[in-house]
């Protein structure tokens, strides 16, 4: 059995992810109101985040190799990072230390290098591998759920994964907090990954918000137009 998977993003009015300021009080507020199990995310987006935040990286201490002690009833959610290609060796601390995370599960592959699987087998992560050259996602979600009895994850991250994620049905509400901003051609395109064309919406809720912000809820729809 899969979880219910939402998309949350920021958007310009133009649909960018990028070009703008994005406020994160408002965008983690509504992705915490939703109180997910699992955070998923990709490692391009949690290796950009550390890069924003962190001149350097710090070093790993000890504590740092031991699982996180976790209390009864932590709203926190965990945090599946999908990471094939072990892009994130050496930084993935940054992230088990982080108020915001309860702990970080990977997502891997039978690609995945062997050196990257000692490495998190050394400090205690836990790991699903599902997909032979890449993440399988359908299959991921489904362990996540049967492991761990995750069952809502919202997907906090970029074009990349959020399109793989709609264009194979395993996404059944898109969360976007639009900005009243134009980024232009400059900017990035939020689905630019899509495949699948006419992919159908039902509008569940729309709210205006302190700062000019409006957040969208869609339902997605199995009835897709032309693949």
């Amino acid at each position: 059995m899969l979880p219910k998977l939402i998309l949350h993003n920021s958007i310009s009015l133009d649909s960018s992810i990028t070009g703008f300021e994005a406020n994160l009080a408002v965008h983690y507020g509504i992705l915490s109101s939703y109180r997910p199990s699992a955070m998923l995310v990709g490692s391009k987006t949690a290796k950009i985040g550390i890069e924003l935040f962190y001149e350097k990286v710090p070093a790993e201490e000890e504590t740092d190799f031991s699982k996180p002690e976790i209390q009864p009833g932590d709203p926190r959610a965990y945090w599946l990072i999908a990471d094939s290609r072990g892009i994130l060796e050496g930084l993935l601390h940054i992230y088990r230390r982080s108020e915001y995370c309860k702990d970080v599960i990977v997502l891997v592959s039978k690609r995945t290098p062997a050196s990257y699987i000692n490495y998190l087998k050394e400090r205690n992560y836990d790991f699903i591998r599902a997909g032979e050259d890449h993440v399988d996602y359908r299959q991921a979600l489904g362990t996540a759920n049967e492991r761990y009895g995750f069952k809502l994850v919202v997907s906090d991250s970029g074009g990349m994964l959020n399109s793989i994620l709609l264009e194979q049905g395993l996404a059944e509400e898109i969360s976007l907090v639009v900005y009243p901003v134009v980024v232009g051609k400059q900017g990035t395109n939020l689905f630019r990954n899509l495949e699948k064309s006419g992919v159908q919406l039902e509008l569940l809720r729309t709210e205006a918000l302190e700062g000019n912000y409006v957040h969208l809820l869609y339902r997605v729809l199995k009835e897709y137009g032309t693949p």
